[in-house]
């Protein structure tokens, strides 16, 4: 029993409901048993004085009339007879007196446990009354019954064991049948999905309980086949757009690499960028910029085939991977669908919106072996392709490489720069064309690092507005122009007018500005010494916020310049609303002057525009006489160039600013040639 007790958590449902099921029918047949057995014996108990009554008072009826005629001789004949009463104990027969008549007794009382008897008077009826004449007493023995009962007992003990037998095996098949085997298959079902990660269902017809636990655990695979589904989906697809992620395209371009290298073919990884989609975000909202993604990514999705992989990659970055090629060309041609069919204006509600990509492309095998290389250098390409003026392609080449970790390597080494003390700023002067008089300077950074001396702007200045470093120039070019300006004022060389180039993430936030403003009120510098040059691409931005920052500047009495106007989105209603205080003109328009009627007739445009508007007026990228001529000529107050000077070191700027101006109200062209000679000396 204790073996049965410490084995019952280790057996199954079936066998414990055995153990509960058959010894309650056991007991129950026992019970049965045992009430039958009992109410069978006080049956036959009772049947047994009922002979016993019966045999007296007929016995007694036969025994009264040889006792009262004296006939012994029938009285012993009638005892003689008794003998054959299996049931009799003895019986006798005593005359009035007590004295025994006669007497006999019975044959078998093996085995009797009780003894019934009884005692009949024996009486007369005659003329003169009722004459007793004697008693029979006779009693009777239940052995006969009890080898009965016996007998009885082990029929049906061996009947109530077969019926055990009998039951228990049918209880034994249909608790298999009907609770263990749907528990078991309900197990294996179990085993099966945790193991080989499937989800079958399991068939069950019975509306029982084990019915419902088998539909509700049917009801349960479907939902985890669904929630995994969903999961597997959110792991391997993007959620904006439900192209695969990078996760599956890794995968998938692994996947293509060992077909390609089997059929000896080549594959194109395509690195895709919507062109200015930063812009269309910022001025239409995250939403609409949403729903543009996904347009984009269904019309590149119609363009490939259904072997092909897109993948977005993030941001407005996608990834193409196209298999079975067999030469660059294809590559290309499916470069030129993706353009062209991106290219066909979208409607966003009331917006009319047409968007470029540029792409980038790098090949398997020549150009990478695993899909992080190909992928790498197909971002290489993209960059490529975006310098060469967006909505192209361009295939990866090894040179890319190395201009890839030379960018690395500035944008590393410039990160530390600033507290290295490695940058400079440089000041080019800005002229009077009326006199050659300095009215002012503009700043410029420049970066001498060790070992390589001095590093072109156009070099480092790209990179730092990309790694948001292009902040942390600006307040550095900040400070220094103040402490030079302070430092200009102590040498006793007056007021110089300084312009500062900001980039446009200094008017993301309000808190940028409060730091332009605190530095030069700590440098006690007067704010009107201070001119800050904005692009039209920083007031395109946001306009309204743009608009708002800079006439908090204004407000303060900095001057706000516009750089490279001409070259960018601005008009004269625009103007009217910004507050700015002078325009600066392209280079590029400056510099085509000798070649360009168009250029020429644009620049009187703007000139134009500037006095209609009273605005002051700087024109840019001065090279030669020709040019400084038609400026002047024009009524463009001030010119700025290597003309006049290169953009100097605050020790030789400071030998022009000790330079005597022109007395004469017209410029004197051989004291601005001695300047422009003496500052390129």
């Amino acid at each position: 029993m204790s073996m049965i007790l410490r084995r019952l958590p280790s057996l199954g449902i079936g066998s414990k409901l055995l153990l509960v099921v058959l010894p309650c029918m056991l007991l129950g047949a026992v019970i049965m048993f045992l009430a039958f057995e009992r109410f069978s014996t006080r049956e036959r108990l009772s049947a047994l004085e009922a002979r016993l009554d019966a045999f007296a008072v007929t016995q007694a009826a036969s025994l009264t009339k040889p006792l009262w005629e004296f006939d012994e001789t029938t009285v012993h004949r009638l005892f003689a007879a008794y003998g054959e009463v299996p049931e009799l104990m003895v019986a006798a027969v005593f005359d009035a007196d007590g004295h025994l008549v006669a007497s006999a007794g019975g044959r078998d009382s093996d085995g009797h446990q009780q003894v019934l008897k009884r005692a009949v008077p024996l009486v007369q009826q005659a003329v003169g009354g009722a004459y007793s004449i004697g008693r029979l007493e006779v009693s009777f023995h239940d052995g006969r019954i009890r080898r009965e009962l016996a007998s009885q007992r082990s029929a049906g003990l061996l009947v109530l064991s077969l019926s055990f037998v009998l039951l228990g095996g049918m209880t034994l098949l249909s608790v298999r049948r009907l609770v263990a085997e749907p528990l078991r298959r309900l197990r294996d079902s179990l085993r099966h999905n945790a193991n080989v990660m499937t989800r079958d269902p399991l068939v069950w017809q019975g509306g029982d309980e084990v019915g419902e636990v088998v539909g509700a655990y049917n009801r349960l695979l479907d939902e985890i086949s669904q929630r995994t589904e969903d999961i597997h989906r959110m792991a391997y697809h993007d959620s904006l757009t439900g192209l695969p992620n990078r996760r599956l395209l890794e995968d998938r371009i692994g996947h293509a690499i060992a077909v390609a290298e089997r059929q000896n073919r080549s594959i194109a990884v395509l690195f895709a960028d919507i062109d200015n989609f930063k812009v269309i975000n910022d001025t239409l909202g995250h939403k609409q910029g949403d729903t543009l993604l996904r347009m984009a990514a269904e019309r590149m999705s119609a363009i490939i085939r259904s072997m092909d992989t897109i993948a977005r990659w993030g941001g407005d970055e996608f990834v193409i991977v196209v298999e079975g090629l067999e030469s660059a060309g294809e590559a290309a041609n499916v470069a030129e669908k993706l353009i062209e069919e991106i290219g066909v204006p979208i409607h966003l509600d009331s917006n009319l919106l047409r968007i470029g990509v540029s792409i980038g492309i790098s090949l398997y095998p020549q150009d990478g072996t695993d899909a992080t290389t190909l992928i790498k250098n197909a971002d290489m390409a993209l960059f490529e392709a975006k310098g060469r003026g967006r909505n192209t392609f361009h295939f990866f080449d090894q040179a890319m490489n190395s201009r890839a970790i030379r960018r690395l390597d500035i944008e590393m080494a410039l990160r530390h720069a600033i507290s290295a003390g490695q940058l400079e700023l440089h000041y080019q002067p800005k002229i009077a064309s009326a006199n050659g008089a300095i009215t002012g300077v503009e700043a410029l950074v420049r970066w001498r690092r060790p070992g390589e001396g001095l590093i072109q702007p156009d070099e480092f200045i790209p990179l730092a507005e990309e790694s948001d470093l292009i902040v942390a120039v600006g307040e550095w070019v900040l400070h220094q122009a103040c402490a030079q300006i302070k430092a200009w004022r102590a040498k006793g060389f007056g007021d110089v007018p300084v312009a500062i180039n900001l980039s446009p993430r200094h008017f993301r936030r309000d808190k940028d500005l409060d730091g332009i403003i605190a530095t030069v009120e700590a440098a006690g510098i007067p704010p009107h010494l201070i001119e800050i040059e904005v692009t039209e691409t920083t007031l395109m931005h946001d306009p309204e916020k743009a608009i708002a920052l800079l006439q908090r500047l204004r407000d303060r009495g900095f001057g706000i310049a516009i750089d490279d106007f001409g070259s960018g989105y601005s008009n004269l209603s625009y103007l009217r609303r910004l507050p700015i205080t002078t325009l600066k003109i392209d280079r590029a328009f400056v510099m085509d002057i000798e070649h360009n009627q168009d250029n020429i007739e644009i620049i009187r445009a703007i000139i134009a525009m500037a006095n209609a508007l009273s605005l002051g007026l700087v024109a840019e990228g001065v090279e030669n006489e020709r040019q400084f001529a038609f400026l002047r000529n024009s009524d463009c107050a001030v010119v700025q160039g290597y003309y006049f000077s290169r953009p100097l070191p605050p020790a030789e700027l400071e030998s022009l600013l000790q330079r005597p101006r022109s007395p004469h109200p017209a410029l004197d062209i051989m004291g601005l040639t001695t300047l422009q000679v003496a500052a390129n000396a």
